[in-house]
C-alpha cells in the first residue's frame, strides 16, 4: 500500500466527538431541484463549488470523489446543507448499496502572505447500514476543469495548470502540491478502501487547496482535527455577525436567512491591490459589477458592518473614469448613480467620518452627468436631457435609453448633495441641488412623452423591466405615490401572475431579486401584504446551505448554468427585513412598517446604524396594546401598528395619528405604548 508516511492523522474509526454538531442535510428544505454550495473566505481569489454531484470544483480544476460499496456506486446527494442553513459547515450524503456516505466540508484561507488561497478540509464518515460486511471504498480524483466551466476564473492559466500540473503532496515538504490524503493510488487518484461489520463506521479525511501550495502547508492544516477546524469557522463567524445587527424576532427562519445572506455577502469580497472590491459571486461572477457591487455595500451597512460597507465603496474608487464617469461593464450607465449611493449608504450612517474624499468623487461624477445633460440639450432630439444609449450587455436584453439609468443618477444627485454637505461644501451642495430639480422635472417630462401610464424599461419603449423597478425604491426619482409608481408595480405584479408570486417573471426565468425594489416601494405606501408575499419568496427560493440564486426556471426549479450564492440576491433579502424593522431614507424614522404578525410577541434589533446613528428597537404587543422602545432621534418617528389592527381611542400625547395604520411620535422621544384592537378580516 503506497501510503504517505505520517498520514494516519487524516483516517480514523470511532463516535462522534462531544463537540460535533449534529445535522442531517436531507432534512432542509431545498428549493432547487440541484442542490449546490459554496467554500468561500473574504479575500480568497477562488472558490470550492460544491456541485450537484457531491464533487469539488473550484473553476481550474476538479477534485471527483466516488464512493461506492461492493458493486454499487453512490449516487448525487439530495442536499448539500449548512449549519442550521446559515453557517458554512456543508454536509451532503451519497448511498451506496446499504452504505451512508456522510461528508462535511469547510474552508479556511491560507495564512499571510498566501492568503488569497482557500484551504478545505473534507471529512467522509461511511456507516455500514446492511446486515453483512461492506466493502467500502471512496477514490478521490483530481482533474481537468473540463468543457462549458461554470467559472470565470480570472487568474486561471490553462499552460500553468493543466491536468498534468495536478500533484498530491508527498514527502517533499517544499514541493507544490493541491491535495494531501492517504490511500492506494498514482498520478491524480487516490484510492481508500475497508470493510465494515454491520453497523460500523470508519471516518477518512482529504484536504484541498485552490491554488498549488507547498505540502508542508497542507501537512500543517491537516495536523488539526477536522471537527476543530469546523468548531472555529462557525465561532469565527458568529464573531463576524456579532459585530452588525443583531435580530431576535423569535423568528428563527427570518433570523438565520439575514445571517446566511450576510454570510455570503461577507465572503463576496476580494482585494485589487490595497482595496477591497465587491464581487457578484464565487464562481461566474468572480467580477466587479458596480450595480450588484452598491447593492452589497448598503446591504451591509445597513446590516451594521460599516468598516467592510466602507472599505467597498473606497473600493469603487477604481472604477472612476477620468471624465468622472463610474463603469465596471461595458455599457452599464447606471454605474455612476450606484457608486454615489453607495457612498451614500456607507458613509453617512451612524457617523459621516471621512466623506470629504467621497464628496469630492460625488462633484466629479455629477460634473460628467451635466456634461452629458448638456450635450443633450444643445442636440434637440427627443430624450436628449436623459443619458445616452447603452447596451449593458445584461438582463434590459435592448440597446436603448435606459429609464433606469437616470433613475439611478437621481439617487447619485441626492447622494452627492448630502455627501457635500455632510463635507461642510454647502456652495457645491446646493449647486448639485439645483441641477437635481431640474433634472427631475426632465424626467417627469420625459415620462409624459412616453405617454406610458407607468415607468417604462427604456425612454424608447423597448426592453426587459430592469433598471425601473427601482424608480420608486430606492432611487426616489418620483414621489412614492405617484401613479407611474403603482401603475408598475400593477402591470408588473400582473404578467408574473400577481404580487404573491413574489418574483419578476418572464417566459424564460424568475428573477431572484428584482421585485424586491417594488416589495420596500410597498412598504412605504402601505401595502404590508404584497412586500411579505415577496419576503416569503426570498425565504422559500433558497437552498440547503442558504444561499439565493440570480436567475432559475420555476417550473423545473432549475438555476441552469447560474449557480447560487448570489450577491445581490442576498443583499435585497437585508435590505428587505431591514426596511420592515427600520426605514430611514427620508426626513422621518419609520418603524416596523413590515413588522411580520408573529414578530410582535416580542422583538428586538440592535445596533442598526442610521442617519441619526445607531438605533436600539424594541417591539411587541398582547393584542391589546402595543408597545415600542428605540433609541432617539432628531426627527419625527413613524410607528405602524401590528397587522390586522387599529387603533383603540385617541393616541395618549404626544402621539399624534398618522396615515391609515400609524402614529407620529415627536423628535427626542424613545417610547410609546397605545391601545390597539383587531379589525374582523383584516390581514
Amino acid at each position: 500500500m503506497a501510503t504517505l508516511a505520517g498520514l494516519a492523522l487524516l483516517a480514523g474509526c470511532g463516535s462522534k466527538t462531544s463537540t460535533e454538531r449534529a445535522f442531517d442535510p436531507d432534512t432542509l428544505p431545498e428549493a432547487f431541484a440541484r442542490s449546490t454550495a459554496a467554500l468561500m473566505a473574504p479575500g480568497t481569489t477562488r472558490a470550492f463549488q460544491i456541485t450537484p454531484e457531491g464533487d469539488l470544483f473550484n473553476g481550474a480544476w476538479r477534485i471527483r470523489i466516488q464512493p461506492s460499496s461492493g458493486d454499487s456506486v453512490a449516487g448525487a446527494p439530495r442536499a448539500i446543507g449548512s449549519d442550521e442553513r446559515r453557517w458554512p459547515v456543508y454536509r451532503w450524503v451519497r448511498h451506496a448499496g446499504g452504505v451512508r456516505f456522510e461528508f462535511e466540508a469547510v474552508a479556511v484561507p491560507d495564512r499571510a502572505p498566501r492568503d488569497s488561497a482557500l484551504l478545505a478540509s473534507v471529512r467522509v464518515r461511511a456507516e455500514n447500514r446492511g446486515t453483512s460486511p461492506a466493502n467500502v471504498r471512496v477514490a478521490w480524483a483530481l482533474e481537468d476543469r473540463g468543457p462549458s466551466p461554470l467559472f470565470r476564473v480570472w487568474d486561471f492559466d490553462p499552460a500553468s495548470e493543466a491536468p498534468a500540473a495536478l500533484r498530491w503532496a508527498g514527502r517533499d515538504g517544499k514541493a507544490l502540491a493541491h491535495a494531501l490524503g492517504g490511500g492506494d493510488g498514482e498520478g491524480a487518484m487516490r484510492t481508500t478502501s475497508w470493510t465494515l461489520a454491520p453497523g460500523e463506521r470508519h471516518d477518512d479525511r482529504f484536504v484541498f487547496a485552490t491554488y498549488a501550495v507547498p505540502a508542508a502547508t497542507l501537512r500543517r492544516f491537516a495536523a488539526r482535527p477536522h471537527v476543530e477546524i469546523a468548531r472555529e469557522v462557525r465561532e469565527d463567524w458568529e464573531h463576524r455577525l456579532a459585530a452588525g445587527v443583531r435580530l431576535e424576532l423569535g423568528d428563527p427562519e427570518v433570523e438565520r436567512a439575514f445571517d446566511a445572506a450576510r454570510i455570503v455577502l461577507l465572503s463576496l469580497r476580494e482585494r485589487r491591490g490595497d482595496s477591497w472590491v465587491p464581487i457578484g459571486g464565487p464562481f461566474h461572477y468572480r467580477d466587479v459589477w458596480l450595480r450588484d457591487g452598491a447593492r452589497a455595500i448598503h446591504a451591509l451597512a445597513v446590516a451594521g458592518h460599516l468598516r467592510e460597507a466602507r472599505e467597498l465603496a473606497a473600493g469603487f474608487e477604481l472604477f472612476q473614469w477620468p471624465n468622472g464617469a463610474f463603469l465596471s461593464q461595458r455599457g452599464q450607465l447606471d454605474g455612476t448613480g450606484q457608486a454615489l449611493w453607495a457612498f451614500e449608504q456607507a458613509g453617512l450612517r451612524a457617523d459621516t467620518a471621512g466623506v470629504a474624499h467621497a464628496a469630492e468623487l460625488a462633484r466629479r461624477a455629477i460634473q460628467w452627468s451635466e456634461n452629458q445633460r448638456a450635450f443633450g440639450r444643445i442636440a434637440g432630439w427627443p430624450y436628449g436631457r436623459m443619458l445616452p444609449f447603452g447596451e449593458p450587455r445584461d438582463a434590459e436584453l435592448v440597446r436603448a435609453q435606459l429609464t433606469g439609468n437616470d433613475a439611478w443618477m437621481l439617487a447619485g444627485y441626492r447622494a452627492a448633495e448630502r455627501l457635500l454637505r455632510a463635507a461642510g461644501r454647502t456652495d457645491d451642495a446646493d449647486s448639485v441641488a439645483r441641477a437635481a430639480a431640474a433634472y427631475r422635472e426632465d424626467f417627469r417630462a420625459a415620462l409624459a412623452r412616453t405617454g406610458r401610464a407607468d415607468v417604462p424599461p427604456s425612454w424608447q419603449n423597448v426592453g426587459r423591466d430592469w433598471g425601473n423597478l427601482s424608480a420608486g425604491y430606492p432611487c426616489r426619482a418620483l414621489p412614492e405615490r405617484d401613479p407611474h409608481l403603482r401603475a408598475l408595480a400593477e402591470r408588473v405584479w400582473r404578467e408574473a401572475g400577481g404580487a404573491g408570486l413574489g418574483f419578476y417573471a418572464h417566459r424564460d426565468s424568475l428573477h431572484g431579486y428584482n421585485f424586491a425594489d417594488l416589495a420596500s416601494w410597498a412598504l412605504r405606501v402601505g401595502e404590508r401584504d404584497s412586500a411579505d408575499h415577496m419576503l416569503q419568496a426570498l425565504l422559500d427560493w433558497r437552498t440547503a446551505s442558504g444561499g439565493a440564486a440570480e436567475l432559475f426556471s420555476g417550473p423545473h426549479r432549475d438555476w441552469g448554468v447560474n449557480p447560487p450564492p448570489h450577491a445581490t440576491s442576498a443583499a435585497v433579502l437585508v435590505d428587505l427585513v431591514r426596511n420592515a424593522l427600520v426605514y430611514d431614507e427620508d426626513d422621518t424614522l419609520h418603524l416596523t412598517l413590515g413588522a411580520r404578525r408573529g414578530w410582535w410577541k416580542g422583538a428586538e434589533l440592535k445596533g442598526a446604524p442610521t442617519f441619526w446613528g445607531r438605533l436600539d428597537l424594541s417591539f411587541g404587543s398582547d393584542g391589546r396594546e402595543a408597545w415600542w422602545r428605540w433609541s432617539q432621534v432628531p426627527v419625527w418617528t413613524s410607528l405602524t401598528l401590528p397587522p390586522g389592527t387599529v387603533l383603540d381611542g385617541e393616541p395618549p400625547a404626544p402621539l399624534r395619528t398618522g396615515a391609515a395604520g400609524t402614529l407620529m411620535v415627536p423628535p427626542g422621544t424613545g417610547e410609546a405604548r397605545v391601545r390597539i384592537r383587531s379589525v374582523p378580516g383584516a390581514s
